[in-house]
């Protein structure tokens, strides 16, 4: 995508935030600006792009064996990079795929059917197993909402989210699908805590900010909230690491935001083109666990280096 189309892109998107200020978004409004003057992460390293094809690059994750895996939704295919350098080789046809969470066997879940047919047919999308190491794929869970985003807790339990239907679905460890588990907005990116009390989620439009569900009871609250005039940038996916920093890339923004504990946020990357998914680098050997990894709509995957702080 040319720059001239990316500053279309904003230029629409700070339109509609004018029209969504006029007519409110259930909290104070302000006028739409740029993000130009987030501050910068300190430390974070130079992007590079460690992938490049004419495609729309969706979802990134990492199996148990630390590969990196990526979702190309209109190419219909889920894409690995066995390591770092290696060429990238198609592992599965995946319908429209979209979200991609690892399973403790090496297999990937990945949300299928999640394209624009989810307007029409709300309970399309499906949820299938697929083995990286042979390209086998199986049935999971049906009549999904969308299966945008897709997180998997430590006990089996699934969710997936619709970023154009109010639902983010829970599928239990049984595989039973409760649709609209989380009904009262929309849902993108999702990410979860590290005891899995807390599922986190991008609300993308009008109104974009994080919110944080207790699995437990389904009740929800604002977690972030970008500076007021931002909220048009558009969270997309959602990433954590094990300290509990939160990974956004803001997809009509053209940036990558860090979110700490303690609600502040800085940039760790800018000038990107259309930023969509985003994942924490593995914790062992192979893709450097100190990096974030960002796809774009635009066919490029990009590693942010030194994104992820030092633990003390």
């Amino acid at each position: 995508m040319s720059a001239t189309i990316r500053a279309r892109l904003a230029a629409a998107a700070v339109a509609a935030a004018a029209a969504v200020s006029v007519l409110g978004t259930g909290h104070a409004a302000a006028l739409p600006r740029t993000p130009d003057d987030t501050p910068m992460c300190a430390g974070a390293g130079k992007p590079r792009t460690v992938l490049a094809e004419p495609a729309a690059f969706e979802a990134v994750a990492f199996d148990t064996s630390r590969r990196m895996l990526v979702s190309d939704v209109l190419g219909n295919r889920l894409v690995a990079v066995d390591r770092p350098g290696a060429a990238p080789r198609k592992v599965a046809t995946v319908r429209a795929p979209r979200g991609i969470a690892p399973l403790p066997d090496g297999r990937v879940l990945v949300g299928s059917g999640s394209g624009p047919t989810a307007l029409l047919a709300p309970d399309a999308a499906s949820l299938a197993t697929v083995d990286p190491r042979t390209g086998a794929s199986r049935g999971y869970a049906h009549g999904l909402s969308m299966a945008n985003g897709v997180v998997r807790s430590s006990d089996g339990t699934v969710y997936a989210s619709s970023a154009v239907a109010p639902a983010i679905d829970r599928v239990g460890p049984d595989r039973r699908v409760s649709r609209g588990w989380y009904h009262a907005t929309t849902g993108n990116g999702l990410a979860l805590s590290a005891d899995g009390k807390t599922l986190y989620a991008n609300v993308s439009v009008p109104d974009t900010r994080v919110l944080a569900i207790d699995t437990a009871t389904g009740a929800a609250r604002t977690y972030f909230r970008p500076p007021a005039g931002l909220d048009w940038v558009f969270f997309d996916d959602l990433g954590i690491d094990a300290a509990g920093n939160l990974y956004a890339p803001l997809y009509l923004g053209g940036q990558v935001w860090r979110i700490g504990r303690d609600g502040s946020h800085c940039a760790l990357a800018k000038g990107l083109t259309t930023p969509a998914g985003i994942s924490v680098g593995p914790s062992e050997a192979g893709f450097p666990p100190a990096s974030v990894f960002v796809t774009t709509h635009a066919g490029s995957v990009v590693e942010i280096p030194h994104a992820v702080p030092a633990t003390r």
